[in-house]
Parts: structure tokens; C-alpha cells; sequence
């Protein structure tokens, strides 16, 4: 086997230290002198937001792009592709949670595309490279979409949960700055850590994992399972840590994919609406106990060296975080498309033990009884 994946895909230039965003604009001077700044409410709530608006040099113009919150929408990423072609900017920066990084990045990556951005999700149509370069400072510690090249939107008209994915679309700048995680909520913290950690746990035992990125993956899950819980309760001290675990995991499941449990959240979210992270620890037991015969030498090895047991290290968290499993009692109505969703997602495609549609129709079972 290969230490490498066939072809190796990493931000330009990744900054990681405090006080890492307030240097967004100089750095983005490299880009160029007019760009557009995607936000988050909570950053200027902080007062982050004209913190690092306020670093402006002289002779740049950025205008700023509140997202309205919740997941990204193919209509919220079309609204901003219309803007990037009403006042074309030379670049394009993501400070938030996964939520704006994925929906900047979608938008910068179509701006010049002919279609409506629903028409990139489902068609098979080739997609355009990146028209505009794109700079990511992330709120949160979870998706690591900082650190890769998928964008993952909605559209609630179908109820569909689907990403877009062009090598062009990584980032050319990450900063990952531990005071952006100051102003966390703890149920953002929560959600985001267990999104984290399932993907590093995904990306671990993966079919396309290479030492390369199993390396990161197994960095980024002791590192989680040491960080999230203090970060939960108000330990600062632990943000670095989780910020950069996120990304170590987004650089590894951007190479190797994912698995059942992405495959599964992506349907169950769109339809119920759930955060994404708790989507994915919820669905973690289930597909754990289905992986199993497939991955029980990853599981021993991981109890051996770090005294990690996955499953217990998730539940201990859904415990201490007071959080259930949400979809206890649901019923799916639409039963056929979910598997079917499911069985063509990539994540699943990439799970250590082959899926089909019984498969998925019990494991949905499991979830929700």
C-alpha cells in the first residue's frame, strides 16, 4: 500500500496560532484589493467581525455577507453567487462554522457556473473549477470543511442533503485561530466535537485510508477524545487542540472518505433537521456494531495504545452533554429514496464492510427504535 493517496490535496498555506484571524485581510492582500467577508451572526455578536474588519489596510475594500443561519441552501448559495457576480470581489473568505465555510465555498466555487446551483448536486454535471480563491477561519471545531474540497449543501425542496466536490475548491488560506472559538455556544461545541471525531473515526477505518491519512485520523481521534469534553464545560485551554484535531480530520477524510454513518446522516438530517454532529453520534452504535467484524483489529488497537474505546468515549459524551438520541420513535415515510440516498452516497461506498439495501433499511432499524 501506498503511504500517500494517489493524489495529495492540502490548503496553500495554513496559520495556526491566537489572535491567527485578525491577520485575514493583509493576508488576503496577496489576493487581491476588494474582497467579500462571509459571516456568521455570532461573529459580530462578539465583535469579532469588526475586530478583523477593522485590520483593513489601506487601498482594500471588503464588503461583508451575514449567512442566515442553519445548514447552507443550494437558494442561500445562489443568493451569494448573484452577488459575487454583481460586485465581482478577487477573493472570497469563510469565518464561521461549517455552515458558511461550506456555503462560501459552493458559491465562490460556481460564480461563473450557467446552472442553478441545484442543477450541480443531482445532474452528474461536470463542475467548474473554482472561479474565485477562497480563505477559511473557522468558529468551530467539527466539519473541517477548512481542510477540504467538498462543500456540503441542502435543498429542502427535495429534501436532500448532497455535496459538491472540485479539487479547486480547497482553500488557499486557513487560519485557525483558538479565540474564534471563545464565543461558542456548548451545544455548538458539542455538535461540532462529535461531527469531528466521527469523521476522524470514519476516516480511520475507511477502505481508502492510507498510513498517510490514518495517521492524522488517529492524531485527530486521541486528541478529541482528550479536548472535547473540557472544551464543553468552559475550559478554553482546550480549543486549540479541538480546532486543529478538526482540521488534521477534515485533511484525512478529504483523501479517504467516510463511511455508513455519513451515508446515513446526510438523508436523516435533511429530513429531521437535526445537528449534524448529533446526527452522526446517534447513528455511531448502530454502524459501529454492523462495522465491526471488518474493523475489530482498528478497535483493540485503538484500546491498546490510547485506551480508547470508541463506542464508550461517544456515550460517555451523549451522557455528560445531557443529549439523546433524536430520533428514537421517528418514523421515515419515504423508506425507498432514503436507501436509495444512501446506498449512493460516497461515504458509504467508502465503509470498511459493503452495504446494501437491507443493510441500510436495518441499520435505519436500529437508529430509530
Amino acid at each position: 500500500m501506498s503511504l500517500l493517496p494517489s493524489t495529495l490535496l492540502l490548503p496553500q498555506q495554513t496559520v495556526a496560532k491566537p489572535g491567527a484571524a485578525l491577520g485575514l485581510t493583509q493576508a488576503a492582500a496577496a489576493f487581491g484589493a476588494n474582497g467579500l467577508l462571509v459571516y456568521g451572526r455570532s461573529l459580530q455578536c462578539s465583535g469579532m467581525l469588526d475586530a478583523i474588519l477593522g485590520e483593513t489596510p489601506s487601498g482594500m475594500s471588503v464588503r461583508a455577507w451575514c449567512h442566515a443561519g442553519d445548514e447552507p441552501t443550494v437558494g442561500a448559495t445562489d443568493d451569494l453567487r448573484a452577488e459575487l457576480r454583481h460586485n465581482r470581489p478577487d477573493w472570497v473568505a469563510a469565518v464561521g462554522g461549517g455552515s458558511v465555510i461550506d456555503l462560501a465555498k459552493a458559491a465562490a466555487g460556481l460564480a461563473d457556473a450557467p446552472e442553478k446551483t441545484a442543477f450541480y448536486q443531482t445532474n452528474n454535471a461536470a463542475i467548474p473549477p473554482a472561479a474565485l480563491p477562497l480563505i477559511a477561519a473557522p468558529t468551530t471545531a467539527g466539519t473541517g470543511s477548512e481542510a477540504t474540497v467538498v462543500a456540503v449543501l441542502t435543498d429542502p425542496a427535495r429534501n436532500l442533503k448532497q455535496s459538491l466536490r472540485h479539487p479547486s475548491y480547497m482553500p488557499k488560506l486557513v487560519l485557525l485561530d483558538p479565540n474564534l472559538l471563545k464565543s461558542c455556544p456548548a451545544a455548538t461545541v458539542a455538535a461540532a466535537g462529535l461531527d469531528a471525531f466521527v469523521q476522524a473515526f470514519e476516516s480511520y477505518t475507511s477502505r481508502h485510508a492510507t498510513p498517510f491519512t490514518r495517521a492524522l485520523s488517529e492524531l485527530a481521534l486521541v486528541r478529541i477524545a482528550r479536548a472535547l469534553l473540557p472544551l464543553y464545560q468552559g475550559n478554553s485551554e482546550a480549543a486549540a487542540d479541538m480546532l486543529e484535531s478538526s482540521y488534521l480530520a477534515g485533511v484525512a477524510l478529504s483523501h479517504a472518505r467516510l463511511g455508513v454513518i455519513h451515508g446515513l446522516a446526510h438523508p436523516l438530517g435533511a429530513r429531521f433537521h437535526v445537528a449534524h454532529g448529533l446526527v452522526c453520534a446517534s447513528c455511531l452504535p448502530a454502524c459501529l456494531a454492523y462495522n465491526r467484524p471488518a474493523i475489530q483489529r482498528d478497535l483493540d488497537d485503538l484500546k491498546a495504545r490510547h485506551g480508547l474505546d470508541v463506542e464508550a468515549q461517544v456515550a460517555a459524551w451523549l451522557s455528560a452533554m445531557t443529549l439523546e438520541n433524536p430520533f428514537a420513535g421517528k418514523t421515515v415515510d419515504d423508506r425507498d429514496a432514503f436507501i436509495r440516498e444512501t446506498l449512493a452516497s460516497g461515504s458509504t461506498a467508502a465503509n470498511p464492510r459493503p452495504v446494501t439495501a437491507d443493510d441500510v433499511s436495518a441499520l435505519l432499524n436500529a437508529i430509530v427504535a
